[in-house]
C-alpha cells in the first residue's frame, strides 16, 4: 500500500570512480539499476526521485533532485531532497545495493518507528546502522541541517547521535554493496548466473 507522506529517493550522487562507469546505469535485473529501484519504490511511495550531482542525468525517465550543497556525502542528497519537500518522509535506497527487493523494503516499512528521526537496519555485523537503506522522517530535517552546519558529514554518525530506530536485517545479503569492477564481476558470477 502506498503511503501518501512517503517519498522514495535513489541515492546516486557518488562519482563511481572504482566502478569506472555510472552505477545507476548498470544492469542486474534486466534494466538499469536506477529504473529497477524506482519500480520497487513506486510500490510504496507517492513519488520517486533520483539524487545526483548537477549536470549528471543518470536515467532521463526519472525525476531528479540535484545536490544543493558543497558536500561529498549522501547527506547532500538527503538534505537536498528535504529542502525540496520538507513535509515528506524519505525512503532512501543506494544505487549500489543490487539485492534490495520488495521484501526488504516491506520489512523496513513494517518496523518503521515514526516517533524516531529515522528507521534503518543494523549492518551485517549487527553493531552499526546502515544509513543508506532507511526511512527518514520529515521532523529530522532541521536536525540534519544543524548537523551539517556543525561540520557533520556521516549519516551513520547522525543516526547514532539522534538515537534512531535500529532493526536487525533478516538477511545480511540485502546490504551487500557493489562498488568496483572486481566486485561486480564476483557478484554476477555468484548471484546472477546462478539464478
Amino acid at each position: 500500500m502506498i503511503d501518501q507522506t512517503l517519498y522514495g529517493l535513489i541515492l546516486a550522487g557518488g562519482k563511481s570512480t572504482r566502478m569506472g562507469q555510472d552505477k545507476s546505469l548498470l544492469v542486474y535485473h534486466d534494466k538499469p539499476q536506477a529504473e529497477h529501484l524506482a519500480k520497487l519504490l513506486n510500490q510504496f511511495c507517492t513519488e520517486v526521485f533520483i539524487s545526483c550531482k548537477e549536470g549528471k542525468e543518470p536515467v532521463s525517465s526519472l525525476a531528479t533532485i540535484h545536490d544543493q550543497f558543497d558536500l561529498e556525502s549522501p547527506l547532500n542528497g538527503l538534505l537536498s531532497s528535504f529542502k525540496k519537500h520538507s513535509d515528506k518522509a524519505w525512503l532512501t535506497v543506494p544505487v549500489d545495493m543490487p539485492l534490495i527487493d520488495e521484501e526488504i523494503l516491506r520489512e523496513l516499512i513494517l518496523y518503521r518507528n515514526k516517533s524516531r528521526p529515522a528507521t534503518c537496519f543494523l549492518d551485517s555485523t549487527g553493531n552499526f546502522p546502515e544509513p543508506l537503506l532507511a526511512i527518514w522522517e520529515s521532523g529530522c530535517y532541521s536536525s540534519l541541517m544543524q548537523f551539517h552546519k556543525q561540520g557533520g558529514v556521516s549519516l551513520r554518525e547522525f543516526l547514532i547521535e539522534q538515537k534512531a530506530h535500529f532493526i536487525p536485517v533478516s538477511d545480511p545479503k540485502y546490504l551487500l554493496n557493489i562498488n568496483s569492477i572486481h566486485e561486480r564481476e564476483w557478484f554476477i558470477k555468484s548471484y546472477i548466473k546462478n539464478d
